[in-house]
Parts: structure tokens; C-alpha cells; sequence
């Protein structure tokens, strides 16, 4: 038990560590977000228009009041995007509360990294008889980081056109963090 645990805060700690020098200290991040000099305009069109904090998708149907299996609004959104065929969309992730960077947001974060590299040394002392040498080890992490980012992050791209700029740093970031993790859980798990 000391060794799972062990094993599991140092990889939450390498994978958030990791996560905040990316953010904060080098240039994988620099062109997540886009700049647009509208943007004094169109965050006065946003304030001024009472939406609540959410994502939004333009052109949308009116989907406020509708069921999950509602006919009428499947056959209007089948309609509109019909419709807006190789037209321009945008979507909006809108916090109507404000940048905030709230201490919560750290704890969250930990225990999110946490529960994931949990999760991951479980799988690895569950294979253990399997994966014999540390490059297995390391490789079936990796794995897993795979599985992270296709799973999310290349989803996002084919069905919702989230742009590449703004994933590709997310998928280095899965890259680098699970290497850096697997590496240490690789070594850690495999002493005897």
C-alpha cells in the first residue's frame, strides 16, 4: 500500500508540475488562444447580450426547452445544418463570472491528476507478471496517453473543428506529462 501511494502522489506531482511550467514557462501555449483586435467590441456585444456561463455554437437551434429525444428539434437541427453547409460557425465559451484563479482550481487540478495516475498504477501492478521490463512499463503509460488524446483531443478536432493550434499543445502536453510520469512509475513499480 505505501508503494501505491508513493508511486501515485510523485506521478500527480510530475504530471502537475509538468502541466504548469507548460502553461506557465514555455511556448507550447503561446498561440492556444487566438487575438483579435475586436475583441473590446465583441466582449461589449457579449456583456451586453445576458448570456449565462456556458458554451455556446452559432448557428444553433433553439435548444433551451427540448428533451433528449425531442423529434421536432432533431428534425430542426438536421435542418440547419443543412442549411449552414460550408458556411462559417463560431463557438463561445462564455464565464460571465470573470478570469478568476481561484485555490479550488489547484486542489481540483490534483485531485483530477491524482485519480488518473491511480488509475494508471492499478493497470501497471495489475499487469506486473506481464509487463516484465521497465521499457513495457513505460510503453503501456504511453498507451494510455495515446488513448487520452485520441480519444479527446483528436475528437474535438474531427467533430467539433476545434483548430489545430489549439490542440496541438494539449496533445504535446499529454505526450510529455505520461512520458515523464511513465518513466517514474516504470522505475518505481519495477524495484523489487
Amino acid at each position: 500500500m505505501k508503494k501505491f501511494i508513493i508511486a501515485s502522489l510523485v506521478g500527480t506531482l510530475i504530471i502537475f508540475l509538468w502541466s504548469a511550467i507548460s502553461w506557465t514557462a514555455l511556448p507550447i501555449h503561446t498561440h492556444s488562444f487566438r487575438y483579435t483586435p475586436k475583441q473590446d467590441s465583441i466582449m461589449k456585444v457579449l456583456n451586453g447580450s445576458s448570456l449565462e456561463t456556458g458554451e455556446y455554437m452559432m448557428p444553433m437551434v433553439d435548444n433551451r426547452n427540448v428533451g433528449m429525444f425531442d423529434k421536432e428539434a432533431m428534425k430542426k437541427h438536421e435542418e440547419m445544418m443543412k442549411n449552414n453547409v460550408g458556411k462559417p460557425f463560431a463557438m463561445i465559451m462564455y464565464n460571465k463570472e470573470g478570469i478568476s484563479m481561484d485555490p479550488c482550481q489547484f486542489i481540483i487540478g490534483l485531485l483530477v491528476d491524482l485519480f488518473a495516475v491511480m488509475c494508471v498504477v492499478i493497470l501497471l501492478v495489475m499487469a506486473r507478471e506481464k509487463l516484465t521490463t521497465f521499457f513495457m512499463r513505460w510503453w503501456a503509460v504511453m498507451i494510455i496517453g495515446f488513448v487520452v488524446a485520441l480519444n479527446s483531443y483528436m475528437l474535438e478536432w474531427n467533430w467539433l473543428h476545434y483548430p489545430w493550434h489549439f490542440l496541438k499543445g494539449e496533445i504535446i502536453d499529454t505526450f510529455v506529462e505520461w512520458g515523464l510520469c511513465g518513466a517514474w512509475l516504470s522505475w518505481y513499480i519495477g524495484r523489487k
